[in-house]
């Protein structure tokens, strides 16, 4: 795979470029994944655990409401690949219902339940998710609706949030009255927020696999990193080094000559589509292949093809520019079924990170 040179979603340095380009390598994980800790879920943190591990994931973060699982407690699977390993977390759940995922924390953190403002709750999340030595994502805006554009904008230091949430109860897509998720990510970046997306499980049931129960292997976020490490993954997932996906899979995706490049790896998401935990969007009657879009300001499409890789120009996009990669089947129930995989958005504008 092609070494990913976006450190972050703004254009970089040429010497940060190349301490991103050194040894990196691309790490599948999943940030969201629940326990019978957390009284709602059917498994263990053990068998959680092995069925990451099992179908190839690199990390996992077991993110239980509230409730810190340290990775020492937790009995790995006996055959152990050397390239997997659990991320400490927790999924920090506040009032309003307004949930984050504390990514790589030290320990127990917990939110303040006396505050009634939403971005305020929010900021409780980042604040006491930064001083525990994590990175926080915001979980699932759509669940519910429980988070709007203007809870979101007044936040600092929020870089991440759950663009792609696999539990059947989230609005991904929204409905008649609310807005996707992906239209709530152009409304933040339109409006000068440097946020990357994030694609998560949010899995409780193992057991029982269909779609009426939150299941694993629906979302994940692969990550181009230095190493397997807790810091390393959470570091280069808050500097959007990393695409989402919930089953389209990427050679690379990348800026490089003042292009944007992406390219299918259509070996590998035909493996992915075979998988029974997958979840697509049901749209209507599409041409069986793969899109790619390149998104800017607004929302705008600025390209289009029906390709498995192309190449976007960078200069003299306004404000930011970022792919989406679809790939459209036939549904047995009529119409179409989509799979994505989402790049993170290059900034033009000059606008920083929230540190």
């Amino acid at each position: 795979m092609e070494i990913l040179q976006k450190c972050s979603g703004v254009l970089l340095g040429l010497l940060l470029l190349q301490g991103c380009a050194q040894k990196s390598t691309w790490y599948r994980g999943n940030t969201h994944a629940h326990t019978v800790i957390c009284g709602h879920a059917d498994s263990s943190p053990q068998l959680v655990t092995q069925w990451y591990h099992d179908h190839g994931y690199n990390f996992l973060i077991l993110s239980e409401h509230n409730h810190f699982i340290n990775p020492d407690s937790v009995k790995m699977p006996v055959s152990l690949r050397d390239n997997f390993i659990l991320i400490p977390g927790e999924e920090i759940s506040g009032p309003k219902i307004i949930h984050s995922t504390a990514m790589n924390i030290e320990k127990l953190v917990l939110p303040d339940k006396g505050l009634e403002i939403k971005s305020h709750i929010i900021q409780n999340h980042v604040d006491i998710t930064r001083e525990a030595g994590g990175r926080s994502i915001l979980n699932h805006p759509n669940y519910r609706y429980a988070v709007s554009q203007g809870d979101i904008l007044p936040v600092n230091g929020l870089n991440m949030f759950e663009l792609y949430n696999g539990h059947p109860l989230v609005a991904n897509n929204g409905d008649g009255e609310h807005i996707s998720t992906e239209a709530l990510w152009d409304s933040l970046l339109t409006r000068g927020m440097p946020v990357f997306g994030v694609s998560s499980d949010d899995a409780h049931y193992f057991a029982t696999i269909d779609s009426a129960h939150s299941n694993p292997g629906r979302g994940w976020v692969m990550v181009n990193a230095s190493e397997l490490t807790g810091d390393a993954i959470a570091q280069a997932m808050y500097h959007g080094s990393f695409y989402a996906s919930n089953g389209v899979m990427l050679d690379y995706c990348s800026i490089k000559n003042g292009k944007y490049r992406v390219r299918v790896n259509v070996a590998q998401t035909m493996d992915e589509l075979t998988s029974t935990e997958l979840k697509g969007r049901l749209v209507e009657a599409t041409e069986p292949g793969f899109t790619i879009e390149y998104i800017g300001h607004k929302g705008e499409v600025l390209f289009t093809t029906n390709n498995s890789r192309a190449d976007f120009l960078i200069s003299g996009v306004s404000h930011y520019v970022r792919p989406r990669i679809s790939y459209f089947r036939d549904h047995p129930s009529g119409g179409s079924e989509a799979f994505f995989a989402w790049g993170q958005p290059e900034f033009t504008d000059g606008r920083k990170l929230q540190e």
